[in-house]
């Protein structure tokens, strides 16, 4: 029964020490270590300043071995945790200056003896800026050094440097800092190992909604897009003349987005809000939208209502937004007396003024039930001649450039 006491004793006593091997600096815990060792290194290249300095008026010259590397071991360490930001390797040198020096302060009674007290600094600050494990360790260490120091034979050979109260009482007093620095200091590791792990599952349950998120909204912007899609499909499809015009417009929108510097999130809209622009010609009734003579009035303000029942149909869509804007007011008129709201400049929705110039275009160059599409010649007469009347004038600067350039020729290859 003992046995298996000890057993599972000494697995918790491992299973503790693997526990304190884990790091819990990384992200800002680790730059604010960085800092700390950084600042604290600053204090004893400064106290190896006043060591040396001290020294030097005291005549201690053997003392100015151990203050010249106090300036030294905290300059390096500062350097290496300031600087190149390397705690692995700054941290070496802490433990080695205080592993080494603390036994020479003790052994040789340094200071007269009362070298030896800096060591109560050892469990706590080890502990907190460079490892508990490294903590633990160097307490043992002097832990056990002390008592063998003061508390066998041995002690008659360090009794010049110290009184006999002091070697009854100090290693006493060491154990007792470094039990209660050593069960403070687990507890803080394991704090803030829980803390880490903690975040780390939110991050990761916040990473695994995000994906989630992501391809909920993919699939519903593919949905959206496939729905457009089949709906400026059949938006063409009742003009056997000008199939394909939907996709041609918004092409053609979308190039002139595109050359004037647009974001991609508003062309990706201008692209759906273009397709969509016809889309009140659904409530227009195929004879008169396919009549190959000329239409009477009554005639010509039903074509002319797909603007209004555009606009109707697209207004209580969430995801579209500006589409009902854009069908609604693409037959303005930047100059006035456009359709059905008479709108003029730059109170004509920037989209639904895109859509206006590459609607023109689409419906002049391309075959009707009563004519043949219009010599290109003839056609930028027709947009230049609307400048400033009809079309948006900085707009149409800029369409006429891709008119030019021969882009639009390739847009319409693209979209037969």
């Amino acid at each position: 029964m003992k046995i298996i006491f000890k057993v599972g004793y000494m697995k918790k006593i491992v299973s503790l020490w693997k526990e304190l091997g884990r790091t819990i600096y990384t992200g800002r815990r680790l730059t604010l270590n960085l800092t700390a060792l950084t600042l604290v290194s600053l204090v004893c290249v400064m106290l190896g300043v006043v060591l040396i300095v001290i020294d030097i008026i005291t005549k201690s010259y053997p003392m100015l071995i151990p203050a010249f590397l106090t300036f030294a071991g905290g300059a390096s360490c500062g350097i290496i945790a300031g600087v190149f930001k390397k705690r692995e390797i700054a941290i070496i040198i802490p433990t080695v200056f205080c592993a080494v020096m603390f036994t020479i302060y003790a052994l040789t009674g340094a200071g007269g003896g009362t070298a030896i007290m800096w060591s109560l600094l050892l469990p706590m600050g080890m502990s907190y800026f460079v490892s508990v494990r490294s903590g633990i360790i160097l307490s043992i260490y002097y832990s056990l050094l002390y008592c063998v120091m003061f508390y066998t034979p041995l002690k008659q050979f360090v009794s010049g440097y110290y009184s006999e109260v002091f070697m009854t009482r100090f290693p006493l007093v060491f154990i007792g800092v470094a039990l209660f620095t050593a069960i403070g200091m687990i507890q803080y590791h394991r704090a803030a190992l829980f803390e880490i792990e903690h975040t780390n599952k939110l991050n990761d349950e916040v990473e695994k909604q995000t994906r989630a998120a992501t391809e909920r909204a993919l699939k519903l912007e593919h949905m959206t897009e496939e729905v457009v899609l089949t709906l400026a499909g059949v938006i063409d499809a009742k003009d056997k003349y000008t199939n394909g015009h939907s996709f041609r417009v918004s092409a053609y929108s979308v190039a002139l987005a595109e050359k004037l510097g647009w974001s991609e999130d508003e062309v990706k809209a201008l692209h759906y809000e273009a397709l969509l622009h016809d889309i009140g010609k659904i409530g227009v009734p195929d004879s008169i939208l396919n009549k190959p003579g000329r239409l009477t009035d009554d005639e010509f303000n039903v074509i002319k209502s797909h603007a209004t029942v555009g606009g109707d149909i697209l207004a209580e869509s969430g995801e579209l937004k500006g589409a009902s804007d854009t069908a609604r007011h693409h037959h303005e008129k930047y100059g006035g007396r456009g359709y059905p709201d008479g709108l003029s400049g730059e109170s004509i929705p920037l989209h639904a003024r895109v859509v206006s110039i590459a609607d023109a275009y689409d419906a002049m160059h391309s075959d009707r039930i009563y004519r043949k599409g219009l010599p290109k010649d003839v056609i930028r007469k027709e947009l230049t001649d609307g400048r400033g009347t009809q079309f948006d004038p900085d707009l149409l600067d800029a369409f006429l450039v891709l008119f030019d350039s021969g882009e639009l020729d390739r847009i319409e290859h693209m979209n037969q």
